[in-house]
C-alpha cells in the first residue's frame, strides 16, 4: 500500500508539474499566423526622360497570409494595409492596395510635370537644381513579435519631398489575435498609469544620455519634459515594452528617433492583470 501510495503521489506531482509547465510555455508559443511579402521598386521620370527629375517608390510589405481563424485573418489584414498604406486602401487585397498606392504616388508627382517642363518660376524657385526636385518614399514593415496570441509589428517610412532633409518615422502596433484588434495603453495599464509611466520614460531617457537631472536634457537637444509621456507608439515582446518617439516629437531633428525600452518588472504595479500581455510579465 505504501508503494502504491508513493506511486500515486508521484503521478499527481508529475501531472501538476506538466500542467504548470504548459501554462508557463503559453507565452512563448509561436502563433500559427503565417506571412507573405510584396516588394516594389519603381521610378518615374518627368516626361519619361531619365535626365529629368523623378520620384522613386520602394515598398517592402509583409502581411498576414494564413491563420486558423479566417475572420481574424481578414481583420488583421485590413489593419496591416491601413497602417502601411492608409485607410483609403483597406477595402482592397494586399496586392491591390500596393498597386493603388503606387499609382496614386506617381499621379501626385505628375501634377508638377507640365509646370516644370514649361519652366514655371514657382517650381524653379523651389529647387536649387533638377536633382533637388526628385522625390522618394521608402515604406517597410516588420514583424517584431508573434507569440502567445499577441502580434507586434513596426511600420517605417523614409520620405523626401524637397527641402533640406527628408523625414523618418517609426510606428509600432500591438494586436490581440483573439479579437483581431489593436491594443491600447488603456487596455494594458490601470486607470492612472500616465504619471508613473511618464516618470519611467524620462528616467530611461536620462539613463540613455548618462544624465541624472531632467533639466539637463534640454542641453542635449531634447524639448521640455511635457512631451515625454506615453504616446501610444509602442511594441511589446517577452521582456517588456518599447516606445518610439519620432523626429521632432520630443527632441531636435538631429536627435533622430528616440527608442525607449522598459522591462515588465518596472511596469507590474500598473499593468492590468487581465491584459493580453500580463502573462509575459508573469502576472
Amino acid at each position: 500500500m505504501k508503494k502504491l501510495g508513493f506511486i500515486f503521489v508521484s503521478f499527481i506531482l508529475t501531472f501538476i508539474f506538466v500542467l504548470s509547465g504548459c501554462k508557463r510555455d503559453l507565452k512563448t508559443v509561436e502563433n500559427t499566423m503565417a506571412f507573405d511579402s510584396l516588394k516594389l521598386a519603381e521610378t518615374y521620370y518627368l516626361n519619361s526622360d531619365p535626365k529629368q527629375p523623378s520620384c522613386n517608390l520602394q515598398v517592402n510589405f509583409i502581411y498576414p497570409k494564413e491563420y486558423k481563424d479566417e475572420k481574424i485573418l481578414s481583420k488583421v489584414q485590413v489593419l496591416f494595409i491601413g497602417k502601411v498604406f492608409g485607410g483609403k486602401y483597406i477595402d482592397q487585397t494586399p496586392e491591390g492596395a500596393l498597386q493603388s498606392y503606387k499609382d496614386k504616388y506617381i499621379e501626385d508627382f505628375k501634377q508638377f510635370e507640365q509646370r516644370f517642363l514649361k519652366g514655371d518660376p514657382q517650381e524653379e524657385d523651389e529647387m536649387e537644381d533638377e536633382t533637388g526636385f526628385s522625390y522618394y518614399t521608402k515604406l517597410e514593415n516588420s514583424i517584431t513579435f508573434n507569440k502567445g496570441n499577441v502580434l507586434s509589428f513596426l511600420v517605417k517610412s523614409n520620405v523626401y519631398e524637397g527641402g533640406a532633409h527628408g523625414s523618418h518615422n517609426v510606428y509600432g502596433y500591438v494586436l490581440d489575435l483573439e479579437k483581431g484588434s489593436f491594443m491600447t495603453e488603456q487596455q494594458i495599464f490601470t486607470e492612472n498609469f500616465r504619471k508613473d509611466l511618464t516618470s519611467i520614460i524620462i528616467t530611461k531617457i536620462l539613463e540613455m544620455n548618462d544624465l541624472t537631472d531632467p533639466a539637463e536634457l534640454e542641453n542635449e537637444g531634447y524639448d521640455g519634459l511635457d512631451n515625454m509621456a506615453p504616446n501610444g507608439n509602442f511594441i511589446i515582446d517577452e521582456n517588456g515594452i518599447t516606445y518610439y518617439f519620432n523626429e521632432t516629437e520630443i527632441a531636435a531633428y538631429v536627435m533622430g528617433i528616440t527608442k525607449v525600452f522598459i522591462p515588465y518588472k518596472e511596469l507590474t504595479s500598473f499593468l492590468k492583470k487581465d491584459s493580453p500581455i500580463a502573462k509575459f510579465a508573469g502576472l
